[in-house]
Protein backbone atom coordinates (compact mmCIF):
# COMPACT_ATOMS: atom_id res chain seq x y z
CA UNK A 1 0.00 0.00 0.00
CA UNK A 2 1.70 3.46 -0.98
CA UNK A 3 1.98 5.84 1.89
CA UNK A 4 0.25 9.36 1.47
CA UNK A 5 3.56 10.84 1.20
CA UNK A 6 4.98 9.23 -1.22
CA UNK A 7 4.74 10.18 -5.07
CA UNK A 8 2.63 8.15 -7.24
CA UNK A 9 5.19 6.69 -10.15
CA UNK A 10 3.68 6.12 -13.89
CA UNK A 11 2.78 2.74 -13.31
CA UNK A 12 0.64 3.31 -10.21
CA UNK A 13 -1.10 6.37 -12.05
CA UNK A 14 -1.44 3.91 -15.38
CA UNK A 15 -2.88 1.03 -13.09
CA UNK A 16 -4.82 3.36 -11.24
CA UNK A 17 -7.03 4.64 -14.20
CA UNK A 18 -7.72 1.19 -15.65
CA UNK A 19 -9.06 0.11 -12.43
CA UNK A 20 -11.60 3.33 -12.75
CA UNK A 21 -10.26 5.77 -10.61
CA UNK A 22 -10.62 9.33 -11.13
CA UNK A 23 -7.17 11.40 -11.68
CA UNK A 24 -6.77 14.72 -11.72
CA UNK A 25 -3.43 14.03 -13.56
CA UNK A 26 -4.89 11.23 -16.00
CA UNK A 27 -1.68 8.90 -17.29
CA UNK A 28 -0.54 8.68 -20.90
CA UNK A 29 0.52 6.66 -24.07
CA UNK A 30 0.86 6.11 -27.47
CA UNK A 31 -0.46 2.83 -29.96
CA UNK A 32 2.86 2.78 -32.08
CA UNK A 33 4.96 5.29 -30.06
CA UNK A 34 8.12 2.87 -30.34
CA UNK A 35 8.21 3.35 -34.29
CA UNK A 36 9.39 4.88 -37.17
CA UNK A 37 8.85 8.49 -36.60
CA UNK A 38 11.43 8.68 -33.99
CA UNK A 39 14.90 9.25 -35.50
CA UNK A 40 16.31 6.76 -32.47
CA UNK A 41 14.22 3.76 -33.98
CA UNK A 42 14.99 4.07 -37.62
CA UNK A 43 18.95 4.59 -36.71
CA UNK A 44 19.04 1.48 -34.38
CA UNK A 45 16.55 -0.73 -36.84
CA UNK A 46 18.09 0.48 -40.58
CA UNK A 47 18.76 -2.78 -42.60
CA UNK A 48 16.82 -5.04 -40.12
CA UNK A 49 13.65 -6.56 -41.50
CA UNK A 50 10.46 -6.20 -39.39
CA UNK A 51 9.96 -9.38 -38.10
CA UNK A 52 13.82 -9.79 -37.60
CA UNK A 53 13.55 -6.70 -35.27
CA UNK A 54 10.89 -8.37 -33.60
CA UNK A 55 12.53 -11.66 -33.02
CA UNK A 56 15.22 -9.63 -31.46
CA UNK A 57 15.33 -9.38 -27.58
CA UNK A 58 18.08 -6.95 -27.35
CA UNK A 59 16.84 -4.59 -30.17
CA UNK A 60 13.54 -5.01 -29.22
CA UNK A 61 13.72 -4.47 -25.73
CA UNK A 62 15.66 -0.98 -26.82
CA UNK A 63 13.22 0.25 -29.50
CA UNK A 64 10.17 0.16 -26.21
CA UNK A 65 12.45 2.01 -24.17
CA UNK A 66 13.17 4.61 -26.77
CA UNK A 67 10.25 7.04 -26.30
CA UNK A 68 9.83 6.03 -22.54
CA UNK A 69 13.55 8.07 -22.51
CA UNK A 70 12.74 10.60 -24.49
CA UNK A 71 8.79 11.63 -24.06
CA UNK A 72 8.50 9.98 -20.24
CA UNK A 73 5.47 8.24 -20.80
CA UNK A 74 3.55 6.58 -18.14
CA UNK A 75 3.30 2.97 -19.86
CA UNK A 76 6.03 1.33 -22.68
CA UNK A 77 3.93 -0.98 -25.12
CA UNK A 78 6.32 -3.88 -25.82
CA UNK A 79 7.63 -3.87 -29.79
CA UNK A 80 5.70 -6.61 -31.41
CA UNK A 81 3.02 -7.31 -33.63
CA UNK A 82 -0.04 -9.07 -33.69
CA UNK A 83 0.76 -11.02 -36.40
CA UNK A 84 3.48 -13.23 -34.08
CA UNK A 85 0.38 -15.89 -32.95
CA UNK A 86 0.09 -16.78 -37.19
CA UNK A 87 3.56 -16.90 -37.69
CA UNK A 88 4.07 -18.81 -35.04
CA UNK A 89 1.26 -21.32 -35.66
CA UNK A 90 2.91 -21.76 -39.54
CA UNK A 91 2.05 -19.47 -41.84
CA UNK A 92 5.24 -17.52 -43.27
CA UNK A 93 5.18 -13.78 -42.21
CA UNK A 94 6.41 -11.33 -44.23
CA UNK A 95 6.92 -7.20 -44.11
CA UNK A 96 6.83 -5.48 -47.90
CA UNK A 97 7.80 -2.67 -47.70
CA UNK A 98 4.72 -0.13 -48.87
CA UNK A 99 2.34 -3.37 -48.90
CA UNK A 100 2.64 -4.32 -45.94
CA UNK A 101 2.20 -7.97 -44.07
CA UNK A 102 2.06 -11.33 -46.60
CA UNK A 103 0.83 -13.80 -45.22
CA UNK A 104 1.20 -17.39 -46.77
CA UNK A 105 -0.54 -19.58 -47.47
CA UNK A 106 -3.67 -17.97 -46.88
CA UNK A 107 -5.85 -19.67 -44.63
CA UNK A 108 -9.37 -20.26 -46.17
CA UNK A 109 -10.83 -23.31 -45.82
CA UNK A 110 -11.23 -26.15 -43.38
CA UNK A 111 -8.48 -27.79 -44.25
CA UNK A 112 -6.20 -24.51 -43.77
CA UNK A 113 -7.84 -23.68 -40.69
CA UNK A 114 -6.96 -27.49 -39.52
CA UNK A 115 -3.23 -27.00 -40.11
CA UNK A 116 -2.90 -24.00 -38.23
CA UNK A 117 -0.16 -25.65 -35.32
CA UNK A 118 -1.16 -25.28 -31.87
CA UNK A 119 1.89 -23.79 -29.85
CA UNK A 120 3.72 -23.49 -27.13
CA UNK A 121 4.45 -19.60 -26.44
CA UNK A 122 8.09 -20.06 -24.45
CA UNK A 123 9.22 -21.89 -27.24
CA UNK A 124 7.86 -20.24 -30.15
CA UNK A 125 7.73 -17.02 -29.13
CA UNK A 126 10.33 -17.13 -26.16
CA UNK A 127 11.71 -14.30 -28.06
CA UNK A 128 8.68 -12.08 -26.67
CA UNK A 129 9.09 -13.45 -23.38
CA UNK A 130 13.00 -12.32 -23.32
CA UNK A 131 12.04 -8.74 -24.87
CA UNK A 132 9.64 -8.36 -22.08
CA UNK A 133 11.64 -9.13 -19.11
CA UNK A 134 14.31 -7.31 -20.47
CA UNK A 135 12.05 -4.09 -20.38
CA UNK A 136 10.69 -5.04 -16.94
CA UNK A 137 14.05 -4.90 -15.70
CA UNK A 138 14.95 -1.64 -17.32
CA UNK A 139 11.36 0.35 -15.67
CA UNK A 140 11.77 -1.39 -12.39
CA UNK A 141 8.81 -0.18 -11.18
CA UNK A 142 8.40 3.39 -12.23
CA UNK A 143 6.60 2.93 -15.29
CA UNK A 144 4.02 0.43 -16.49
CA UNK A 145 4.65 -2.46 -19.31
CA UNK A 146 1.83 -3.30 -21.84
CA UNK A 147 1.54 -6.75 -24.14
CA UNK A 148 -0.80 -6.89 -26.54
CA UNK A 149 -2.51 -9.14 -29.32
CA UNK A 150 -4.74 -9.02 -31.74
CA UNK A 151 -8.44 -9.98 -31.51
CA UNK A 152 -9.98 -13.06 -32.80
CA UNK A 153 -11.77 -10.98 -36.12
CA UNK A 154 -8.53 -8.73 -37.04
CA UNK A 155 -6.35 -12.07 -36.96
CA UNK A 156 -8.44 -14.42 -38.45
CA UNK A 157 -9.12 -12.05 -41.26
CA UNK A 158 -5.97 -11.06 -41.91
CA UNK A 159 -5.01 -15.23 -42.30
CA UNK A 160 -8.06 -15.16 -44.60
CA UNK A 161 -7.13 -12.01 -46.82
CA UNK A 162 -3.03 -12.99 -46.73
CA UNK A 163 -2.42 -9.85 -45.44
CA UNK A 164 -4.42 -6.00 -45.28
CA UNK A 165 -7.62 -5.51 -47.31
CA UNK A 166 -9.72 -2.13 -47.48
CA UNK A 167 -12.92 -4.34 -48.43
CA UNK A 168 -12.55 -7.36 -46.39
CA UNK A 169 -14.62 -9.20 -48.97
CA UNK A 170 -13.09 -12.84 -48.00
CA UNK A 171 -12.76 -12.60 -44.76
CA UNK A 172 -17.05 -11.56 -44.85
CA UNK A 173 -17.24 -14.18 -47.25
CA UNK A 174 -15.98 -16.68 -45.07
CA UNK A 175 -18.39 -14.92 -42.01
CA UNK A 176 -21.35 -14.83 -43.93
CA UNK A 177 -21.48 -17.94 -46.25
CA UNK A 178 -19.52 -20.45 -43.52
CA UNK A 179 -20.33 -19.31 -39.97
CA UNK A 180 -19.39 -22.53 -38.66
CA UNK A 181 -15.84 -22.27 -40.48
CA UNK A 182 -15.41 -18.71 -39.48
CA UNK A 183 -16.24 -19.83 -35.86
CA UNK A 184 -14.23 -22.28 -35.81
CA UNK A 185 -11.03 -20.18 -36.89
CA UNK A 186 -11.58 -17.88 -34.02
CA UNK A 187 -12.48 -20.84 -31.76
CA UNK A 188 -8.69 -21.92 -32.56
CA UNK A 189 -7.22 -18.57 -32.37
CA UNK A 190 -8.07 -17.82 -29.09
CA UNK A 191 -7.01 -21.13 -27.87
CA UNK A 192 -3.72 -19.97 -29.07
CA UNK A 193 -4.00 -16.20 -27.54
CA UNK A 194 -4.55 -17.27 -24.31
CA UNK A 195 -1.28 -18.77 -23.87
CA UNK A 196 0.35 -16.23 -25.00
CA UNK A 197 -1.21 -13.80 -23.06
CA UNK A 198 -0.80 -15.83 -20.23
CA UNK A 199 3.31 -15.60 -21.20
CA UNK A 200 3.21 -11.86 -21.95
CA UNK A 201 2.14 -11.30 -17.79
CA UNK A 202 4.38 -14.48 -16.23
CA UNK A 203 7.32 -12.36 -18.39
CA UNK A 204 6.26 -8.85 -17.09
CA UNK A 205 3.67 -7.03 -18.77
CA UNK A 206 1.22 -5.26 -16.03
CA UNK A 207 -1.65 -4.93 -18.56
CA UNK A 208 -3.10 -6.12 -22.33
CA UNK A 209 -4.61 -4.68 -24.66
CA UNK A 210 -5.97 -6.49 -27.77
CA UNK A 211 -6.29 -4.77 -30.95
CA UNK A 212 -9.88 -5.26 -32.94
CA UNK A 213 -7.97 -3.23 -36.28
CA UNK A 214 -10.41 -4.02 -38.56
CA UNK A 215 -13.61 -4.36 -35.97
CA UNK A 216 -15.17 -1.61 -37.38
CA UNK A 217 -15.68 -3.34 -40.65
CA UNK A 218 -18.49 -5.08 -38.91
CA UNK A 219 -22.17 -4.02 -38.33
CA UNK A 220 -22.95 -4.10 -34.63
CA UNK A 221 -25.51 -6.92 -34.98
CA UNK A 222 -22.95 -9.14 -36.67
CA UNK A 223 -20.33 -8.23 -34.66
CA UNK A 224 -22.49 -9.47 -31.43
CA UNK A 225 -23.53 -12.32 -33.01
CA UNK A 226 -20.12 -13.74 -34.37
CA UNK A 227 -17.16 -11.76 -32.89
CA UNK A 228 -18.23 -10.80 -28.99
CA UNK A 229 -18.67 -14.80 -27.68
CA UNK A 230 -14.77 -14.70 -28.97
CA UNK A 231 -13.74 -11.61 -27.83
CA UNK A 232 -15.31 -12.28 -24.34
CA UNK A 233 -13.62 -15.71 -23.95
CA UNK A 234 -10.52 -13.84 -24.71
CA UNK A 235 -11.09 -10.88 -22.26
CA UNK A 236 -12.06 -13.29 -19.57
CA UNK A 237 -9.19 -15.23 -19.48
CA UNK A 238 -6.74 -12.64 -20.09
CA UNK A 239 -8.12 -10.83 -16.90
CA UNK A 240 -8.03 -14.51 -15.44
CA UNK A 241 -3.83 -13.40 -15.32
CA UNK A 242 -4.69 -11.03 -12.52
CA UNK A 243 -4.11 -8.01 -14.65
CA UNK A 244 -6.32 -5.20 -16.34
CA UNK A 245 -7.49 -5.76 -20.31
CA UNK A 246 -8.30 -2.47 -22.27
CA UNK A 247 -10.28 -3.87 -25.93
CA UNK A 248 -9.73 -1.22 -28.74
CA UNK A 249 -11.64 -1.27 -32.07
CA UNK A 250 -10.47 0.85 -35.00
CA UNK A 251 -13.67 2.47 -36.10
CA UNK A 252 -15.65 1.38 -33.31
CA UNK A 253 -18.30 4.12 -32.80
CA UNK A 254 -20.99 1.89 -33.32
CA UNK A 255 -20.12 -1.17 -31.42
CA UNK A 256 -18.77 0.54 -27.75
CA UNK A 257 -22.29 -0.55 -26.57
CA UNK A 258 -20.96 -3.96 -27.58
CA UNK A 259 -17.45 -3.66 -26.20
CA UNK A 260 -18.67 -3.21 -22.90
CA UNK A 261 -20.09 -6.44 -22.56
CA UNK A 262 -17.15 -7.96 -23.38
CA UNK A 263 -16.08 -7.23 -19.39
CA UNK A 264 -12.93 -5.66 -20.26
CA UNK A 265 -11.51 -3.36 -17.76
CA UNK A 266 -11.50 -0.60 -20.14
CA UNK A 267 -12.39 0.52 -24.10
CA UNK A 268 -9.91 2.26 -26.39
CA UNK A 269 -11.35 4.80 -28.37
CA UNK A 270 -10.64 5.78 -31.84
CA UNK A 271 -10.96 9.87 -32.45
CA UNK A 272 -14.64 9.21 -34.18
CA UNK A 273 -16.68 9.53 -30.73
CA UNK A 274 -16.00 12.87 -28.82
CA UNK A 275 -15.24 11.90 -24.96
CA UNK A 276 -19.04 13.46 -24.60
CA UNK A 277 -20.56 11.04 -26.11
CA UNK A 278 -18.19 8.33 -25.38
CA UNK A 279 -18.78 8.80 -21.57
CA UNK A 280 -22.81 9.31 -21.54
CA UNK A 281 -23.13 5.28 -23.62
CA UNK A 282 -20.59 4.32 -21.18
CA UNK A 283 -21.97 6.07 -17.92
CA UNK A 284 -19.06 5.17 -16.06
CA UNK A 285 -19.22 1.62 -16.41
CA UNK A 286 -15.46 1.37 -17.76
CA UNK A 287 -12.47 3.02 -18.19
CA UNK A 288 -11.75 5.12 -21.18
CA UNK A 289 -8.73 5.49 -23.40
CA UNK A 290 -7.77 7.49 -26.21
CA UNK A 291 -8.86 9.44 -28.47
CA UNK A 292 -6.74 12.34 -29.96
CA UNK A 293 -6.79 11.99 -33.70
CA UNK A 294 -3.01 11.18 -34.98
CA UNK A 295 -2.55 13.31 -37.81
CA UNK A 296 -3.63 16.56 -35.68
CA UNK A 297 0.49 15.81 -34.45
CA UNK A 298 1.04 17.03 -38.17
CA UNK A 299 -0.06 20.63 -37.39
CA UNK A 300 2.77 20.98 -35.14
CA UNK A 301 3.13 21.54 -31.27
CA UNK A 302 0.59 24.72 -30.87
CA UNK A 303 -1.85 22.96 -32.56
CA UNK A 304 -0.96 19.84 -30.44
CA UNK A 305 -1.33 21.32 -27.20
CA UNK A 306 -4.90 23.08 -27.77
CA UNK A 307 -6.56 19.76 -28.99
CA UNK A 308 -4.76 18.05 -26.21
CA UNK A 309 -5.92 20.66 -23.99
CA UNK A 310 -9.74 20.40 -25.24
CA UNK A 311 -9.65 16.27 -25.00
CA UNK A 312 -8.46 16.47 -21.62
CA UNK A 313 -10.84 18.92 -20.18
CA UNK A 314 -13.55 16.66 -22.21
CA UNK A 315 -12.36 13.69 -19.67
CA UNK A 316 -12.69 15.37 -16.70
CA UNK A 317 -14.40 13.46 -13.88
CA UNK A 318 -14.16 10.49 -16.07
CA UNK A 319 -13.65 6.99 -13.66
CA UNK A 320 -10.63 5.92 -15.26
CA UNK A 321 -8.96 7.50 -18.41
CA UNK A 322 -5.73 7.11 -19.89
CA UNK A 323 -4.62 9.71 -22.91
CA UNK A 324 -3.51 7.98 -26.12
CA UNK A 325 -4.04 8.86 -29.32
CA UNK A 326 -7.32 7.07 -31.54
CA UNK A 327 -4.79 4.96 -33.65
CA UNK A 328 -0.91 4.68 -33.81
CA UNK A 329 1.55 6.92 -34.47
CA UNK A 330 2.08 7.57 -38.07
CA UNK A 331 5.50 7.28 -39.98
CA UNK A 332 6.31 11.19 -39.92
CA UNK A 333 4.86 12.26 -37.49
CA UNK A 334 6.67 15.49 -36.13
CA UNK A 335 8.86 14.25 -32.83
CA UNK A 336 8.34 17.89 -31.52
CA UNK A 337 4.24 17.43 -31.54
CA UNK A 338 4.76 14.10 -29.42
CA UNK A 339 6.82 16.08 -26.73
CA UNK A 340 4.32 18.98 -27.05
CA UNK A 341 1.30 16.33 -26.37
CA UNK A 342 3.11 15.27 -23.06
CA UNK A 343 4.19 18.43 -21.79
CA UNK A 344 0.59 19.32 -22.27
CA UNK A 345 -0.63 16.07 -20.32
CA UNK A 346 2.72 15.96 -17.89
CA UNK A 347 2.00 19.89 -16.60
CA UNK A 348 -1.47 18.98 -14.85
CA UNK A 349 0.87 17.02 -12.17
Amino acid sequence: MRRVSEPITSRQRFLDALRGRVQAAPPGWMMRQAGRYLPEYMSASAGRPFMERVRDPELSAELTLQPIRRFGMDAAVVFSDILVPPSAMGLDVRFVESKGPILNPPVRDAAAIARLEPFDPLVATGFLAETLRGVRAALGSSHALIGFCGAPFTTASYLIEGGSSKSYERTKAMLFGQPALFDELQRRLVDALLPYLAMQVGAGADALQIFDSWGGSLDAATYRRMVLPHLTRLVAGAKAEGVPVIVYANGGDHLLEVLLATGADAISLDWRTSPEEARRRTAGRVALQGNLDPTILFAGPEATRAAVGSLLAGFTGQPGYVFNVGSGLLPGTPVESVAAAFETLQALR
